[in-house]
Order: structure tokens, then C-alpha cells, then sequence
């Protein structure tokens, strides 16, 4: 299913695409998140943004926090926070990716942040290369461990080793000469 990059969209999402973040159920476990993260970005402290195919299909998606507890992934000031970066399988390698990586980079810019972090299982290695490639260090390891209420309502646990990125967002000088 090969797309050109010019009918992709990236954008914010709508209420009545969350089910579409589910992938036909691969990942409906996280419909909480999925929900929970749609009701901050409603109040202004998180965003999703999707990339679609004419406007309405679903094929890659992008989970921002702007705050956290931990604020050496997200202070609500200068640092913010990816999560949730997936591309459908059948889309990968046309640099959708990678535009919808610049698209969120440039959206944090002019919102003034200047840092955006990520964790990345150890094992991802196609990730990780993306991540580098795209100006990212690895600036410390993570134990990996969380837990989220499932789409049916019992607890998970995760467990999975992961590297914590960061990059310095390159900001625009507007000088005048």
C-alpha cells in the first residue's frame, strides 16, 4: 500500500478517530491512554497527532505530553515528551516517519519548547536509528517499568529495558539586518 507523501496529512486528531489508534485491535489495550491522552490535549497539557490518507485513514500516530511527574522527560515549559510513535507496517520506509517527526518538532518550536525526550525499547533497533539519524542522543537508560489499566479494565505491567532520548529543537533566529 504505497502512498505518496503529497496525500499525507499529518494533523491533530478527532474524538471519533481514537478507535482508529487501535489498529483493529492491535492495540486496543492502550484505549485508556488512547482517551486519557485526547482528554489532556482537550485541556491543553498533551497532543496527538495522526497522519491520514485523504483526510480520513489513519496511518501513523504521535502521543505528546507536555507535563509529567518526571520532569526530566516533560516540565510544561521547555521539555516535552513522545510517546505512542507508530506507522502501520504497510507505510513504513517513505519517510512518513520522518515528516511527521519534523511536524512535531516544528509545532513544539512554536509553542517555545526547546527540548523533546522519548524512550525507546532496547531492542527497537529500526527506532533507534531513526532517532539518531534524526539528531537524537541517548542520554540515559531506562528501567522500562510501568502499568496502564487496560480496555477491559485489569492492570499490566510492562517491562522493557529502554534508552532515553533527547534533542535540542533547532530554533529559527529571526534577526533582521
Amino acid at each position: 500500500m504505497s502512498t505518496s507523501s503529497e496525500s499525507i496529512y499529518i494533523r491533530p486528531i478527532n474524538r471519533e478517530e481514537l478507535i482508529q489508534m487501535e489498529w483493529e485491535g492491535e492495540y486496543s489495550c492502550f484505549r485508556r491512554i488512547y482517551e486519557d491522552t485526547y482528554n489532556r490535549m482537550l485541556s491543553g497539557l498533551a497532543n496527538i497527532f495522526v497522519s491520514v490518507t485523504g483526510n480520513t485513514h489513519v496511518i501513523g500516530q504521535v502521543c505528546l505530553q507536555y507535563t509529567s511527574q518526571r520532569k526530566e522527560l516533560a516540565d510544561g515549559k521547555t521539555r516535552a515528551y513522545l510517546f505512542a510513535f507508530r506507522i502501520r507496517p504497510e507505510y513504513r520506509n517513505q519517510g512518513i516517519g520522518s515528516k511527521m517527526l519534523s511536524h512535531v518538532e516544528n509545532d513544539l518550536i512554536a509553542r517555545g519548547y526547546t527540548y523533546l525526550t522519548l524512550n525507546v525499547a532496547k531492542t527497537n533497533n529500526g527506532a533507534i536509528r531513526l532517532y539518531q539519524r534524526k539528531g537524537f542522543k541517548i542520554v540515559a537508560p531506562e528501567p522500562g517499568r510501568w502499568s496502564y489499566i487496560d480496555h477491559q479494565g485489569n492492570l499490566q505491567h510492562v517491562h522493557e529495558p529502554s534508552w532515553r532520548f533527547m534533542k535540542k529543537l533547532a530554533h529559527v533566529s529571526h534577526n533582521n539586518y
